[in-house]
């Protein structure tokens, strides 16, 4: 019996020895694999049913949902593990400058994170730019960002310091300088249609002023042609009457040497003579036609009287 007794303790202590080796051997999967199956297989255990689904969460989602930007009281009211694990990361973080990612940032959207410890070993963010993959360390500039966000649902805004190169500075303020440039675009259009306006304004000012002096031109030519016609018509009537003043001169030489024929031919025969109207004022037109009617009929008689005489 205590030999017997004795062998079984030998065994039973290298058994252990050899499962505790085989054990440290393995990883945990299968180490979990391994107990799961000698609980079923030994022990009487059972698998889960069908409808029952194991937890799926994991410590990296448990920060996802329980991580804040900026802690503040009421976020640590709780004391869950969740919200302790939560608040143990987050006091691990350098919160002085931020890492940006500006992947989007043609849409407006910028992704800003707090730096780790290994991270502000390094310098990235302070000593080199501050963008996600960029280690540009000349030119770099800091930046007093307004950071809008929401997070668990509510909507918040904090200013964080960003410290990054000019390429990625351009980058970080692309929203702001296309809204400049839009501004600025239209502001000259404004003032491009406000000085073609205005160019309008002085051209059709310039037509009018141009069409008053034509009219005013027109009116003044039709005004000087008036006295005009009147000289002309005066020169007419001057020329009439000096047909009609010739015509009576003629006429009288005529009598005065018919005159002296009846005179040296004795005979008691008496010539009608006819007597031409004065040129009176107001009438110049009607003198010369008068003159020329009368000229002819004494033409006619004097002839008829030198016939007399000779025959």
């Amino acid at each position: 019996m205590g030999f017997g007794a004795a062998r079984a303790a030998v065994f039973d202590a290298s058994s252990r020895q050899q499962q505790r080796q085989q054990f440290m051997g393995m990883n945990a999967y299968d180490r979990h694999k391994k107990m799961v199956h000698d609980l079923i297989t030994y022990y009487g255990g059972k698998l889960p049913q069908a409808g029952q689904t194991a937890p799926q969460k994991s410590d990296f989602d448990i920060l996802v949902e329980n991580f804040r930007f900026i802690r503040s009281e009421d976020d640590d009211a709780a004391d869950s593990w969740e919200v302790r694990l939560a608040r143990r990361y987050y006091s691990k973080l350098f919160r002085e400058y931020a890492v940006a990612d500006l992947s989007r940032y043609k849409e407006g959207k910028v992704g800003l994170r707090w730096r780790t410890q290994q991270e502000v070993v390094n310098g990235a963010g302070q000593f080199e730019c501050g963008a996600k993959g960029c280690g540009e360390r000349r030119g770099l500039a800091s930046f007093e960002v307004p950071f809008s966000y929401v997070e668990a649902g509510e909507r918040k805004q904090a200013l964080v310091k960003v410290r990054v190169c000019p390429t990625h500075a351009y980058q970080l303020n692309y929203r702001k300088q296309q809204e400049a440039e839009e501004r600025h675009k239209a502001q000259r259009r404004k003032a491009e249609e406000k000085e073609r306006r205005r160019k309008e304004r002085r051209r059709s000012k310039g037509k009018g002023k141009g069409r008053g002096k034509d009219r005013d031109r027109r009116k003044g030519g039709k005004k000087r042609s008036r006295p005009g016609s009147s000289s002309d018509d005066a020169s007419s009537d001057d020329s009439g009457a000096s047909t009609s003043s010739s015509s009576q001169t003629e006429g009288s030489e005529e009598e005065g040497e018919g005159e002296e024929q009846r005179a040296g031919s004795g005979s008691g025969q008496k010539r009608r003579r006819h007597s031409h109207p004065t040129p009176r004022d107001g009438q110049p037109a009607a003198q010369p036609a008068a003159a020329a009617g009368s000229s002819e009929p004494a033409a006619e008689d004097f002839e008829a009287f030198l016939k007399g005489l000779f025959e």
